[in-house]
């Protein structure tokens, strides 16, 4: 058998079915067929990660319940909680959940198991993917009907907000992931405050895959991320403490060195899809299934494409004349499997894509030393937050 990696992290794709149809969503025909996880394959997968953890001395190990919509498999995300709460403990393996979700489903089943692992962990991460004010919302995440969803969103984010403030369940357990597009770049700060006004503070945006985004898309681009950034500042002011400002994601994320790796997939990330199917990542799942890299049941495969992700290294990354290796860019979220899927090259970057995450990369750095600005003339590391709040007014 070949070697397995030594995963610490896995999305569990607890089905492929959705009832939503997002325009620009990777997984494209998956979303409808009815390939549901069953509580078999979820346990070998808890017992093959197990298994694997133990013989490379992990101690953590990190799920993510995923999809399709991972709620349309709710009994079987439960049951495998339980298991693989159960094994960890005869184990002594720490455990972290997380569950990314389309928000258009609320029941009591689920409350009852949010309560359920807010006792068992005290550690609740629930993303909910949303792209922001109705008008972008409707425009690109409708049901299979093509009715709109964000008021169904919205009543959803109302309910779980409640249930956090009636459990003392924090705030940050809840936060939102939004994808940009050509014909929404307008409106990210206004989706930005509306999350702000529904009391969500993990706020965070991504690009969609469209090949084209130009200088234009840049410029308005740059101009929306601006105006989070004096949204921020203002917060700041307000608050009298630089935490509004450290604890916004969508601008730090600065790292002390850059990663010669291009990601961790395939590496110390792996997806498992309903079948129990072993992939690199989860976009690997939907794009080519030439890049399967073994089964729960069977183990890891010789797969040659295996070598694509395990022996890529950043510095072999290329846009165009535009060598990665040489770029000090830690936000870039430039992915190997967009670039196969583009250029049948795992290693061939799309310009335009590169381009904005460049620009946005500029930016990070100039907000960046805008807030160390407005720290240092108050020296705030040396003072206390009455001291702070003073020496604002």
């Amino acid at each position: 058998m070949i070697e397995t990696p030594p995963f610490s992290k896995c999305f569990l794709i607890l089905t492929e079915d959705c009832n939503l149809r997002c325009k620009y969503c990777y997984e494209n025909t998956n979303r409808c067929n009815n390939n549901y996880m069953s509580f078999d394959t979820a346990k070998k997968s808890a017992d093959f990660l197990f298994d694997n953890a133990l013989k490379h001395g992990i101690k953590s190990l990190k799920w993510t319940f995923f999809g399709g919509e991972p709620l349309l498999n709710l009994d079987v995300l439960i049951k495998f909680f339980r298991y693989a709460i159960e094994k960890a403990n005869q184990l002594k393996i720490d455990l972290v959940f997380s569950l990314v979700t389309n928000g258009t489903i609320y029941n009591n089943k689920y409350e009852e198991f949010i309560l359920e692992w807010h006792k068992i962990s005290k550690s609740i991460s629930i993303q909910i993917s949303t792209d922001g004010i109705p008008e972008v919302q409707d425009k690109n995440r409708t049901t299979v009907s093509g009715m709109p969803t964000s008021q169904i969103v919205l009543e959803n984010i109302s309910k779980l907000k409640k249930l956090f403030g009636h459990n003392q369940i924090k705030t940050s357990s809840l936060n939102t992931h939004s994808v940009i597009t050509k014909d929404t770049i307008s409106k990210v700060f206004l989706s930005y405050e509306y999350f702000k006004k529904l009391g969500i503070n993990d706020i965070s945006f991504a690009l969609s895959d469209e090949k084209d985004w130009n200088e234009n898309d840049i410029s308005v681009y740059i101009e929306q991320l601006s105006l989070i950034a004096d949204f921020i500042y203002d917060e700041c002011v307000m608050s009298g403490s630089l935490s509004p400002y450290q604890n916004a994601h969508i601008f730090i994320g600065l790292k002390s060195a850059i990663s010669k790796n291009t990601c961790e997939a395939g590496k110390t990330f792996c997806a498992i899809t309903p079948n129990g199917d072993i992939y690199p990542c989860d976009r690997t799942c939907f794009s080519n299934h030439d890049f399967r890299i073994g089964n729960v049941f069977d183990g890891i495969a010789d797969n040659s494409n295996r070598k694509m992700f395990f022996e890529t290294f950043r510095s072999d990354m290329h846009a165009d004349n535009i060598n990665c290796g040489k770029c000090d860019n830690t936000e870039c979220k430039i992915c190997m499997t967009q670039n196969y899927e583009q250029f049948n090259d795992v290693l061939k970057c799309n310009p335009s894509v590169c381009s904005i995450y460049k620009a946005k990369w500029d930016f990070i750095i100039k907000t960046k030393k805008k807030f160390d600005k407005l720290s240092n003339k108050l020296n705030y590391n040396k003072c206390d937050e009455m001291t702070f709040f003073k020496a604002l007014n």
